[in-house]
């Protein structure tokens, strides 16, 4: 799958929201070309509640867009985030791409597994990937580390859940979702992709735990050798 993170990177550079602890979580898209920014009750936010962003507008040969994103304090915490993006996308016969992203920060302590889900349809020669991304800079669109990637689907109908790997971090850093849209033509594309790092059970904890001791045994059992010799 390629997703174009320079459009990311670039933007973050350019609204220039960087390294501070908790910054307006925000949309972007962009069709490469053009580009909407919406921070949260920003303008172009046509939802009130705060940790959710709703866009609805045209993009270059995107006619029609309904986009809502969803975050703390809406949905999930700063120690066990949540990141949900919904999304419905119409283009005309010129068809295109699309990029759609979310991005907040402030996030952490974190110790969890990381879980990715999505879904939707596609009607249309069309095509969705979703990726999720993490960075200890703590700036929003910071796309430096892959957290997880799934696609491209294609339709009629398309879904998908993982589990990835343990997200240890002692924050704060930043999460960023991006939804990427492909069309030869005509098509009309929806679903909802979320990314989450639910907070281990008490299994998972105990076995954390005992990871950690083992290390720390095997540590000191080295550390006496040495000390032996």
């Amino acid at each position: 799958m390629r997703i174009h993170f320079k459009y990311l990177m670039a933007i973050g550079a350019i609204i220039g929201i960087m390294e501070t602890a908790n910054a307006t979580p925000t949309f972007m898209i962009t069709d490469g070309v053009n580009t909407v920014l919406v921070p949260d009750n920003g303008v172009g936010d046509s939802n009130s509640a705060v940790g959710q962003v709703t866009w609805i507008g045209s993009l270059g040969n995107w006619t029609l867009n309904v986009d809502t994103a969803t975050t703390y304090p809406a949905l999930g915490t700063l120690a066990s985030p949540a990141l949900d993006l919904g999304f419905n996308a119409i283009s005309n016969g010129a068809g295109g791409s699309l990029w759609i992203s979310f991005s907040a920060n402030g996030f952490g302590p974190t110790m969890g597994m990381t879980e990715t889900a999505t879904g939707g349809t596609v009607m249309g020669a069309g095509t969705v990937a979703f990726s999720t991304f993490g960075a200890n800079s703590n700036t929003l669109f910071d796309s430096t580390n892959s957290l997880s990637s799934v696609g491209p689907f294609a339709g009629p109908a398309f879904s998908n859940s993982i589990t990835g790997s343990l997200l240890n971090n002692q924050g704060p850093y930043s999460l960023t979702e991006t939804v990427q849209i492909t069309s030869a033509g005509a098509s009309s594309i929806s679903g909802d992709a979320s990314f989450s790092v639910p907070v281990p059970d008490g299994g998972m904890t105990v076995m954390l735990l005992s990871v950690g001791l083992l290390a720390l045994g095997a540590f000191s059992s080295i550390k006496k050798r040495h000390l032996a010799v």
